[in-house]
């Protein structure tokens, strides 16, 4: 499975500096708009998306059939996207953060609470960990080109989710006098659902790749 990773990494190589150049952009328009919290929010979006640049690498040159003939299993390709998507995420909130922390100190000259900051940036960075565990199983099914029409339906449909979640904590009242205590359950609540959403997104890829011929 290493050397599979390994072989994501080098062919996202050859659109790094694309991304730099989009990268470069984001700042531009954080100086325009002189909000920070613009940078995170698309470096992050950036970043997950490029499980579908990786994939679609694959699709074109038809690696799955080729895989199947080392010494890989049909588990191990679907494990290898889902760690890259975890990498690729992981590596959008640190540069995020470090983007907004640094934009920020140009910008306003003041430094915000790195834990606030952190948070926020770790939402935006779930709801994109969301969407894109929702696209996973879809690409398995249908490929990649006639999943990425599925895209926009993915981010309503966990907008949507989100939206229904903050409704029923509103109406709940666990919005009302939200101690230290009391957001840090709600933040780990809001973390184990989405690792249990990823682990079932995981699961239903594997039962797909299973059936699946080519």
């Amino acid at each position: 499975m290493k050397g599979l990773l390994l072989k994501d990494i080098f062919n996202l190589r050859k659109v790094a500096k694309q991304y730099l150049l989009i990268l470069a952009f984001f700042v531009c328009y954080c100086f325009f708009l002189k909000n920070p919290s613009f940078f995170p929010m698309m470096t992050v979006m950036s970043f997950s998306m490029m499980i579908l640049t990786s994939l679609g690498y694959d699709e074109a040159a038809g690696f799955d059939k080729y895989a199947l003939t080392l010494p890989v299993n049909r588990e191990d390709l679907v494990r290898t996207k889902y760690l890259l998507l975890l990498l690729l995420i992981a590596a959008g909130f640190v540069v995020g953060m470090i983007g907004n922390i640094l934009i920020n100190l140009f910008i306003q000259g003041d430094r915000e609470p790195v834990l606030e900051q952190m948070i926020s940036v770790a939402a935006v960075a779930a709801v994109f960990f969301l969407v894109y565990a929702t696209m996973l199983p879809l690409v398995f099914k249908l490929g990649v080109e006639k999943a990425r029409m599925t895209l926009m339906v993915c981010y309503i449909a966990v907008f949507a989710g989100v939206f229904f979640a903050v409704k029923q904590i509103t109406k709940l009242g666990l919005d009302k006098d939200l101690t230290d205590g009391r957001m840090t359950a709600l933040a780990l609540a809001a973390a184990i659902g989405t690792i249990l959403y990823f682990i079932g997104s995981y699961f239903v890829s594997v039962r797909i790749i299973r059936k699946r011929e080519w």
